[in-house]
């Protein structure tokens, strides 16, 4: 196992904020930890880089304990929210600023950097001003530098939650990218589901505190271990008990003498939602915004197959 985190714990000021966590990351795996604010992403993530001391519990990176070991003894780089950036360097120079901590001459130093820039696809920005780029190329920028000095695993902070929504989108594609090309383990952090969806292997669910589950995108979806999960992912109607049904997954048929009636319609561009009152239920259901379109008063008819979660 690359990464292990064994029964991990944090209190802070007798309050739990981490109930002994468990769980492994692979070699090259990009495992994304998700979770509403203040579940304690940002705190197991100070924890994986030495900025936070454990209560108790253990971590090990390539099967040597690191528990207690400093931050710059631990070969773990983080990128985090603000860029931190140097305004008074351009963008080789922040570039090959870390290496100079690893006694690498200048001239091999300024050869690393220009073939991250390749990487970065940045290589007309050499001497740029940090200050002239925008948001999603300062980034960047930040991205490589934390690459640059080939650390054996990169924790990314919500890095892209400053960039507006198409950035955040092509710079997940960016990070993709580069950590398919490089072949780098990284531990992500995110509270937007769908950034989880498009750039993890795997997702560690988290709240308050504890892993509620662990799997691929999917398998969260489509078999959620408990309601939390079954809430937090995705929208869902449930009904007694564990069963649930994805909105998605209903069929809807005008019916003159149909139980159901739309009381709310909520146009969203690509589909529609559409509210939906029974005599003993309402319902969320989605559709696909193609073709003719119900109408709020409409009487219709509901079709689906009730699907289970594991727990409650």
């Amino acid at each position: 196992m690359f990464l292990e985190v064994k029964d991990l714990t944090k209190v802070y000021q007798q309050k739990n904020v981490l109930h002994q966590l468990s769980f492994g990351v692979e070699t090259g795996e990009m495992l994304v930890v998700l979770g509403p604010s203040g579940c304690g992403k940002s705190t197991l993530l100070s924890c994986l880089n030495g900025f936070t001391q454990v209560t108790s519990g253990t971590v090990r990176l390539l099967g040597q304990e690191i528990t207690k070991a400093m931050p710059e003894d631990r070969d773990i780089t983080t990128v985090f929210q603000s860029y931190s950036l140097f305004p008074h360097m351009n963008v080789l120079q922040n570039l090959m600023y870390g290496l100079k901590f690893q006694k690498i001459g200048k001239k091999a130093a300024k050869a690393k950097a220009i073939k991250m820039l390749q990487l970065l696809q940045m290589t007309e920005y050499q001497t740029a001003r940090i200050q002239d780029l925008s948001g999603g190329q300062q980034q960047r920028i930040a991205l490589g530098r934390s690459l640059i000095v080939a650390p054996k695993l990169l924790l990314l902070d919500e890095p892209f939650s400053n960039l507006d929504e198409k950035l955040r989108l092509s710079m997940r594609l960016e990070l993709r990218r580069l950590q398919k090309e490089l072949g780098i383990t990284m531990v992500f952090v995110t509270h937007d589901q769908q950034e989880a969806f498009a750039i993890a292997d795997r997702i560690l669910v988290m709240d308050a505190g504890k892993i509620q589950q662990i799997a691929t995108g999917a398998e969260l979806y489509n078999q959620p271990k408990n309601k939390f999960v079954l809430t937090f992912i995705g929208e869902a109607n449930q009904l007694a008990n564990t069963a649930y049904v994805r909105p998605e997954c209903i069929d809807l048929r005008l019916d003159t003498n149909g139980q159901g009636q739309i009381i709310q319609k909520i146009f969203q561009g690509a589909t529609i939602n559409y509210q939906v009152k029974l005599p003993t239920q309402t319902f969320w259901i989605t559709r696909l915004n193609r073709g003719a379109a119900f109408e709020v008063g409409d009487l219709v008819t509901l079709t689906y197959q009730v699907q289970q979660m594991e727990g409650k």
